[in-house]
């Protein structure tokens, strides 16, 4: 009976195990996990090369870790177990009582101060390519610097864990000295921020952006410097010239995406309209799109999430306002761009967007000469500073 009962066992497990990898397989696989906000593995195509160094079997073994069946299930099961344990970071993911941020390990991405210094001269001199080109034919470029959220609340960590403090200092520092000595116009939203108290209210409870409030103090601010430095003139708005409109939709930001929707911080995103509307024609990767700047919910009933700021993360975007009596200008960088998009196109005939991430028809300054916008600005979030990679504009 016992040998029995160990076959049964067995054969059990091994069922299960069979039907779970038949589900797994024979089901149409989804390409990006909601909750993880990642792409998902594809399937890996056997070669004789991935069959004889074994990358077939890993590439094989986290495919099906992406796509196992009940997934997402057992994914919530565990979230929930965690946080009926109070654990202080679930998913990667520290819980305090007003917001949820990143959990960042010691050592993770942090490098010395001369390896900071490095960096920052590396970029500095990519930048003064840049500003080179621009100049060319008479137009002007500014770095500006954005907290992502760790960095705008830094202090809200809980003291056994790290924050990132000294090393987002130093980088700032370091880069804003690197672009100094070589006149490269540049601007820290953080200590504008804080030069105005660190409203709270500019920066995410539950996401690594800025809020709609922050994003348009982030546009005056840029907007000032250019304004001062560069001889166009063109209209900033102010407060007066435009309304907030708060969405009663549930936010999900990435954050609470991470913990699948278990734990709310109740945010709720706003959208900027001007008081006095600007008609447009918008343009993404060369395509006419709807005259819109935000992708706003069929209902109420619909969870929202940052992309709705423009769509979310295009390659390009050109947005003619046909007043060719003000100048025009080019904004590069990751998401982080998207909301100050929504209210930048109100003060130029043209906005050019590009997201180096995704854009790959020419290099920003083939394209910088081609389009010749009178203005260029890069934004880069803390994390992202000294990085070459993807929006750093490198060739």
């Amino acid at each position: 009976m016992k040998r029995i009962s160990e076959l049964f066992m067995t054969v059990c497990f091994l069922g299960f195990l069979a039907a779970a990898l038949l589900f797994t397989v024979g089901r149409e696989p989804e390409k990006v996990s909601f909750f993880e906000n990642r792409t998902l593995a594809a399937f890996p195509a056997l070669t004789r090369e991935s069959a004889g160094d074994g990358s077939y079997t890993t590439q094989l073994e986290r495919y099906l870790d992406d796509h196992a069946a009940l997934r997402n299930t057992l994914l919530k099961v565990k979230t929930q177990a965690d946080l009926l344990l109070h654990r202080p970071v679930v998913n990667d993911i520290v819980l305090t009582e007003d917001r949820l941020l990143p959990y960042l390990p010691v050592g993770r991405e942090i490098v010395d101060s001369a390896t900071v210094k490095r960096w920052s001269a590396n970029m500095a001199e990519n930048l003064k390519g840049i500003q080179d080109t621009a100049a060319e034919y008479g137009g002007y470029f500014c770095y500006v610097a954005v907290p992502c959220q760790y960095a705008y609340f830094e202090d809200d960590y809980p003291w056994y864990l790290y924050n990132r403090g000294d090393y987002s200092q130093d980088m700032v520092t370091s880069m804003g000295q690197a672009l100094a000595e070589r006149d490269v116009p540049f601007l820290d939203i953080r200590a504008e921020f804080d030069a105005m108290g660190h409203p709270d209210g500019f920066g995410s409870r539950v996401d690594n952006h800025y809020t709609m409030e922050g994003a348009f103090e982030t546009y005056r601010l840029v907007m000032e410097k250019v304004a001062a430095e560069s001889g166009f003139a063109f209209p900033i708005l102010s407060r007066s010239d435009v309304t907030f409109q708060t969405l009663p939709n549930e936010y999900m930001g990435s954050r609470e995406r991470k913990l699948l929707n278990l734990v709310t911080k109740e945010e709720s995103l706003s959208i900027l309209r001007p008081v006095e509307e600007v008609p447009f024609t918008r343009t993404d990767n060369g395509n006419p799109s709807p005259a819109e700047i935000y992708q706003l919910p069929a209902s109420e009933d619909d969870l929202v999430t940052y992309n709705l700021y423009m769509g979310g993360d295009w390659p390009r975007t050109v947005i003619d306002t046909h007043r060719d009596e003000l100048p025009s200008i080019l904004i590069y960088g990751d998401s982080f761009t998207n909301a100050m998009e929504c209210v930048t196109y109100l003060s130029f005939n043209e906005m050019h967007s590009l997201d180096l991430r995704y854009y790959k028809e020419m290099s920003l300054r083939d394209y910088i000469r081609t389009v010749q916008p009178d203005i260029v600005v890069c934004i880069r979030d803390y994390e992202a500073l000294p990085y070459l990679a993807n929006n750093g504009g490198a060739d």
